[in-house]
């Protein structure tokens, strides 16, 4: 098993606008500024699909997460972090930030569902442009990633969602086995 840290891990990136990357390979581009559903986009990519809650709680939110929800101060807020699996392998690590009245209401039956899966099927959520930036680390292991010429860089991307009065904030971190790197092996 990966991990060797307890929740909440949390996702140390500094965060920008795509524009900042310039040029991003077509295949990253792909990957980083598709607004499609990534589970779906996962699920299609293999066999076994699976979601492994790592945890979900009332947490203090890290600094730029705050920034990226103007309203936080409005409200008490739920962190929920997963793995997405293709095939058994960590693929994408996800950290979400929640309204925990969301969490106690409509969304208290979520459990190993991927949140996707709930955005997706309500055409009233309305997603921000994204920001992206280079993971520094492996989320689970804390482990510096070295880059090569082979691996240049790993990649995260997060937006926020707005639905109705609420705002939820979901990153997505790009783990060394997902497919997004496969041109790159």
């Amino acid at each position: 098993m990966l991990v060797k840290s307890i929740f909440p891990f949390g996702l140390a990136v500094n965060w920008a606008q795509a524009q900042q990357f310039e040029p991003l390979s077509a295949n990253m581009q792909s990957w980083l500024l598709n607004t499609g559903s990534l589970t779906e986009r996962l699920q299609a990519l293999c066999t076994e699909f699976t979601l492994e809650v790592l945890g979900q709680s009332r947490l203090p939110l890290e600094p730029s997460e705050k920034q990226a929800l103007p309203n936080h101060q409005s409200q008490e807020w739920q962190i929920r972090e997963v793995i997405l699996y293709g095939d058994g392998k960590p693929w994408v690590f996800a950290r979400s930030v929640l309204p925990d009245h969301m969490c106690q209401s409509t969304w208290a039956s979520l459990g190993n569902q991927p949140l996707g899966q709930r955005i997706f099927n309500d055409p009233n959520f309305i997603r921000s442009d994204f920001e992206i930036g280079y993971l520094q680390q492996h989320p689970l292991t804390h482990q510096k990633f070295q880059t090569t010429t082979s691996m240049p860089q790993r990649w995260a991307r997060r937006s926020v969602f707005s639905i109705n009065q609420d705002t939820l904030l979901v990153a997505e971190a790009f783990l060394p086995d997902c497919p997004c790197y496969a041109d790159l092996r």
